[in-house]
């Protein structure tokens, strides 16, 4: 049998179905099922807890067959026995028993405070039965261990006897879901608020509070989203990326998924690239002729610099060192030569170190001066007679012309010549080696060029650093390479000649996009990095922000899929199966008839289908002949509730077994009219099924004693009264005795017979004192007990707390006596003077018991002779 061949004319068979169906929706759905199945509506904190299941937060408690009635139980009789060890239920003293009548009514009295509904409050739970969010149980605020309430419970199941245990959030046996409870509260006919009324059967309210449970969650996500988004800075609103970047593209496509990494690796720029981000702008913006001769200049300066470096780097090499080495000591051979010659042919002269450096200084210039001034035309040095000495000024001796003549001849010599050539190429490497320097004073201009003008400041750092290298290791070999010795020479360095190029190439780019056209590949490249740079640089500023809105648009995502799991297409198509089924013509006749019985101002009432909300179809309480008058302006508030009781009584005869009712104060609110009519359709309902009713209202219960007596037409309806009273520190206290109020005639008089010879021994022992207390108790029963029998001699037409005056009893008037009157009259005189002093009496004495027997007696047959005469006038 599948989903649409299943019978769904019963509350548990659609709670069945609703469940079954239940394994197909969102999780949260389940969990908002769960508790509409257990109240009668969602509270803001319940909507809180399913906005985190809906968003994956939170873990929810999905609906499972411990919610919902058990269609089985919809088959079988099932009554109440008893509840009993209760323990840490509201103040409920424990050890207590409450039991049930196993037929008819059981009617549960209790004032205000007494514990009534701490019991009823059990039962709800035991039968899962739908109740408001106040009715939850609570334990004792006073008690010391506060434990979990829970409770025993007897139950039958057509005969047969069974017992089951119950804890509060446990599930508890399945049978008793077939025991129905009805609470005003959570009744299935309800007031709009439009003042008119609804029919919604269970199944049907709990899919329409899922539905506007949807609608709730949904709106709750709507309004995380807009607060997230809400949320988003201004600078993300308009932001100053340009769209064409990689910045612009990545910001434009924002989104959950973006990964931060990918958005921290573009974001802020490092020092060279500001720098190459200010030429950029420069560059872009200022006159293109006077910035392309600024670049002119600055690449004639870096040529010259990577030209010099390149240079520098060449000379400090270990072959520079060797070879002014070996020029030195070539020069040093030669100068060794000289002198040896030098020695042996001036050993004689009179003056010393003749061919010395100083020596051959001053000879140069002798020779400089002949040749310039003194003998200009003549070749040196001049010996001819009357010459003169170009040193001394003196006439030129023989000797003198002599020593003059070898002198040139020794300047001339093959040895002085090779003297001379080793120290021209000693010099000549020596100012090679040390015109390839860069001078410290320059250092600073060339660092500017590359720092400032280039931006490049990391390789400015660099190349200072190899300059400085480079110069201490030229300067280790200018003083080192005379030594006998050579020592290693301080480290090389590697130099930064590629990446001077690569700047190179830079100023050659920029100056080709300064010669070209504006809209030329080379310029609009220029623009393209100036744009990327200057985004990557704002993205390192707002780079908080953008990661925020990552992880805000992430939320917004997964808010966004818990958002479609808000859906009601499927409640809806449910709802129209179930209420296809629920509400047949065999309910709406049923609610007519029931309607009808509980007189609600003798209207003919229908149900119509009137519209669907949310999916959710909803029917109207509607009056036969004005279909189009809405009921809620008709009315009254009493009428409200008994309409809620027929819909409640009318969806139970469509299920077949007749197991236990319960109705928890059911007549709250209600005038005399419309109590005398539910009393009556209770005491109806339990000549066919145990019914049991919690009442605060002593009207109530005694319209319930009168409507279960016989009558001519009608059988009487079994009857069991208990009573629950409060104590000192605890409430709930069980009685199998009802309230002395509505206790039977009979039953008070025996009571009344029997209390008497229990207490005659304090006469017979001469205890006054409490002989005379009990005397007192008596002459107040007796008192009351006479105003009893009046109300009912006189009830067939005016019965006791109710307003109305039944004309068809007036006959049994007829069958009181002047007699009679006066008996009572006597009577009651003799109680109020039982123990009234008489006049001069100090120490009155006190009435015997036979005196008391006495006044009961005649009480008794006062009222047993006037019942034998009315049943005769009836």
């Amino acid at each position: 049998m599948d989903g649409q061949d299943r019978d769904l004319s019963t509350e548990a068979a659609a709670l069945a179905d609703i469940l079954r169906w239940s394994a197909d929706i969102p999780a949260w759905q389940r969990d908002a099922l769960r508790r509409l199945c257990g109240q009668a509506k969602l509270e803001p904190a319940d909507l809180t807890s399913l906005v985190a299941i809906c968003k994956g937060t939170n873990q929810g408690s999905p609906l499972d067959a411990t919610h919902v009635r058990d269609p089985a139980a919809s088959h079988a009789v099932v009554s109440l026995g008893a509840l009993h060890g209760l323990s840490n239920v509201n103040a409920l003293a424990p050890g207590e028993r409450l039991s049930f009548g196993r037929a008819g009514l059981t009617v549960i009295y209790g004032d205000n405070g007494a514990g009534k509904s701490g019991y009823a409050r059990v039962l709800k739970q035991l039968c899962r039965a739908r109740s408001p969010k106040g009715d939850a149980i609570l334990p004792n605020i006073y008690a010391a261990d506060g434990g979990t309430p829970s409770a025993h419970v007897e139950f039958y199941i057509g005969g047969q006897k069974h017992n089951a245990s119950w804890t509060q959030g446990s599930p508890t046996d399945a049978m008793l879901s077939a025991v129905s409870v009805f609470d005003s509260r959570t009744a299935n006919v309800h007031v709009e608020n439009t003042n008119d009324l609804a029919y919604t059967p269970l199944p049907l309210r709990i899919l329409a509070g899922l539905a506007q449970a949807c609608l709730d969650v949904k709106a709750k996500l709507a309004a995380e989203i807009k607060t997230l988004q809400e949320q988003t800075p201004a600078v993300l609103y308009n932001p100053e990326c340009k769209p064409e970047t990689e910045v612009g593209k990545l910001v434009a496509a924002l989104s959950g998924k973006t990964k931060p990494e990918t958005v921290e690796k573009l974001a802020g720029i490092n020092v060279d690239e500001e720098s190459q981000l200010q030429t950029l702008v420069t560059d872009l913006a200022s006159d293109p002729a006077r910035t392309l001769r600024q670049l002119q200049g600055h690449e004639t300066h870096l040529k010259t610099t990577i030209d010099r470096l390149e240079r520098l780097a060449a000379v400090v090499a270990e072959e520079t060192r060797t070879a002014l080495h070996d020029a030195y000591a070539r020069l040093g051979t030669a100068r060794q030569a000289v002198a040896a010659a030098s020695a042996n042919l001036f050993a004689d002269e009179p003056l010393p170190d003749i061919g010395s450096d100083v020596w051959k200084s001053l000879w140069e210039a002798a020779r400089d001066y002949s040749r310039a001034s003194a003998y200009p035309e003549k070749g040196f040095p001049v010996t001819d007679a009357g010459a003169h000495c170009v040193l001394c000024q003196q006439p030129l001796s023989k000797e003198a012309s002599k020593r003059l003549s070898s002198f040139e001849a020794f300047v001339q010599d093959e040895s002085k010549r090779r003297e001379e050539e080793a120290e021209r190429v000693y010099e000549k490497a020596l100012k090679d080696a040390t015109s390839k320097g860069i001078a410290m004073s320059e250092l600073p201009t060339i660092i500017t060029l590359i720092r400032d003008d280039l931006g490049q400041e990391t390789l400015a750092t660099s190349v200072r650093r190899e300059i400085l290298v480079l110069a201490w290791r030229l300067r280790a070999i200018l003083r080192m390479h005379r030594s006998e010795t050579v020592p290693m020479l301080p480290p090389a360095v590697a130099l930064s000649v590629n990446p001077l190029r690569s700047a190179l190439s830079g100023l050659e780019t920029r100056m080709n996009a300064l010669r070209s056209e504006t809209n030329s590949p080379q310029r609009i490249a220029l623009i393209a990095e100036r744009d990327g740079l200057a985004d990557r640089k704002w993205l390192g500023v707002v780079l908080p922000d953008v990661l925020a809105q990552i992880t805000r648009l992430k939320t917004i995502a997964t808010l966004e899929k818990a958002g479609r799991d808000t859906a009601t297409n499927k409640i809806t198509k449910q709802s129209a199966r179930i209420a296809q089924a629920l509400v047949t013509n065999r309910l709406r006749g049923r609610f007519a008839v029931e309607v009808d019985k509980l007189g609600v101002a003798g209207l003919a009432i229908e149900l119509q289908q009137a519209k669907t909300t949310a999916g959710v179809p909803f029917f109207q309480v509607r009056l036969i002949n004005k279909p189009s008058e809405p009921v809620g302006k008709v009315l009254s508030e009493g009428e409200h509730r008994c309409v809620a009781l027929a819909a409640f009584l009318a969806e139970l005869s469509t299920i077949d077994a007749q197991s236990a009712i319960v109705f928890d104060d059911p007549v709250s609110s209600l005038d005399h009219l419309h109590r005398d009519r539910v009393a009556t359709r209770l005491a109806e309902a339990g000549k066919s099924r145990q019914v049991v009713v919690f009442t605060h209202d002593m009207a109530f219960l005694l319209l319930l004693d009168e409507a279960c007596r016989a009558t001519k037409d009608l059988e009487a309806t079994p009857v069991t009264y208990r009573l629950v009273s409060r104590g000192a520190n605890n409430s709930g206290f069980c009685h199998q005795e009802p309230p002395a109020t509505v206790m039977p005639l009979d039953k008070v008089l025996d009571g009344m017979k029997s209390h008497l010879s229990n207490v005659t021994i304090h006469y017979e022992r001469g205890d006054q004192a409490k002989w005379l207390r009990e005397v007192t108790s008596f002459q107040d029963q007796l008192r009351t007990t006479w105003e009893r029998a009046v109300e009912e001699v006189v009830g067939p037409v005016i019965r006791r707390l109710s307003r109305k005056v039944d004309t068809t009893g007036l006959i049994k008037l007829t069958a009181l006596t002047d007699g009679d009157c006066t008996t009572m009259r006597e009577a009651f005189g003799r109680c109020s003077a039982l123990l009234h002093s008489q006049p001069g009496e100090i120490n009155p004495r006190i009435p015997a018991p036979s005196a008391i027997q006495t006044e009961i007696e005649t009480l008794e047959r006062w009222i047993a002779n006037i019942r034998v005469r009315q049943e005769k006038v009836a």
